[in-house]
């Protein structure tokens, strides 16, 4: 059964990992301009004996570890930056900066994935190579395809890759994943409904395109519903709309900009919600008189299990957590993840570490969020169980 980081590492070392990690969580950094965040896990690293250590991407950070023979290459993902959302949690390791926190536990990744360096790095019984891979930019900025485009899997040729994400909707001590989609392909469509402005008491002298964009969210949340197969997992939501100013209230805009997140899962009813944002766009457009301006941008890809690598996952996992806590028929979730990016381009697993328990019940971007440290070994023991089953030493 899964052992504590302190049975892992030993007491000191894992001590370390946890001030490593609670470190990052006192000074966050978002986005692609992660610089503290690369130079610290940078220092770390320095000081376990790993193989390589490079930068790809400014401020993605790769370490590689060597097994004891030969063989192919391991890729382990952590992302590394936070959110633009304010800290909330008494811990003494609080954000110290304002409207900075990692309230998706993307520290508690890091440190996972650190904790693993430190880990492999002394147990080498493997045949190949493991890269652990620090991504800034997961939340929003694509970082994993920004440092694919720097050359990543020319500087680490990874024959597979793995990837875990803290869930405290699942408790502690349990692991999800299944085959196929784990998370929903991310779409975003910025739209302007122009007219033509005038005064409040003569709308005929004006296009009005305020009931446009009423119509316009209408119709647009009706392709789910009206379009898509009941039997499918789909989300269109409109999330913003600005038009006009309080205070002109007798004012008419000109024009109306709103924006709409997109999901799905399936490759066939993403191209189906697209061809529909274009075509309602288009008719409302020409139903009101003016025009609809559309910006659709295919954003993150949705984030698909390699079949044969779920099944040697699931076989790796069961061992160490038990059968009952391998959990494979939990649905996919709505949310993106740009691990998608690194699993299309090489076979990938993507796994939900459980991180609940009597005080961690706080949702992820919940202010309230803290990762779990207890999690860290468990992170650990997922990693190390996948890289000996798939690295397997030869006697």
């Amino acid at each position: 059964m899964a052992r504590t980081l302190e049975e892992l590492l030993g007491p000191q070392e894992a001590a370390r990992i946890v001030e490593f990690r609670r470190d990052l969580h006192r000074h966050p950094e978002i986005g692609m301009e992660t610089a503290r965040t690369a130079e610290r896990i940078e220092a770390f690293l320095k000081t376990l004996p790993v193989d390589r250590v490079e930068r790809v991407e400014k401020n993605g950070v790769v370490a590689l570890i060597k097994g004891a023979a030969p063989g192919p290459m391991i890729g382990i993902r952590g992302d590394i930056d936070a959110l633009p959302i304010q800290d909330e949690t008494s811990t003494p390791w609080k954000s110290t900066v304002e409207k900075r926190a990692h309230l998706c536990g993307h520290d508690g990744h890091a440190a996972g994935a650190m904790a693993t360096c430190a880990y492999l790095s002394r147990h080498r019984g493997f045949a190949g190579s493991v890269a652990v891979i620090f991504q800034p930019g997961e939340e929003g900025w694509a970082g994993a395809d920004l440092m694919i485009k720097d050359g990543l899997f020319e500087k680490f040729p990874c024959s597979e890759v793995y990837a875990i994400h803290g869930d405290p909707q699942n408790p502690l001590g349990s692991i999800a994943l299944r085959e196929g989609a784990m998370t929903a392909s991310v779409d975003i469509a910025e739209m302007t409904v122009e007219g033509r402005g005038g005064h409040g008491a003569r709308p005929h002298e004006t296009i009005d395109p305020m009931p446009a964009a009423a119509e316009l969210i209408l119709a647009l949340q009706t392709i789910v519903s009206r379009n898509v197969n009941s039997a499918e997992s789909a989300v269109v939501s409109c999330c913003f709309i600005h038009a006009g100013d309080p205070l002109a209230p007798t004012v008419i805009p000109q024009r109306v900009a709103l924006s709409a997140t997109i999901r799905t899962l399936n490759p066939a009813v993403r191209d189906l919600i697209e061809k529909r944002f274009n075509e309602i766009c288009a008719g409302v457009g020409m139903t009101f008189g003016g025009e609809v301006k559309l910006d659709y941008q295919r954003r993150y890809p949705p984030q698909m299990n390699d079949p044969a690598l779920t099944e040697a996952a699931v076989a790796a996992l069961t061992p160490v957590f038990g059968e009952e806590n391998v959990k494979t028929k939990q649905l996919a979730m709505m949310g993106g993840e740009d691990f998608a990016f690194m699993s299309e381009k090489v076979p990938g697993v993507y796994m939900r570490l459980g991180l609940r328990d009597e005080a961690h019940t706080a949702s992820l971007h919940n202010p309230g969020f803290d990762f779990n440290d207890l999690a860290l070994g468990y992170a650990v023991e997922a990693f190390a169980a996948i890289v000996a089953a798939r690295l397997p030493l030869r006697a």
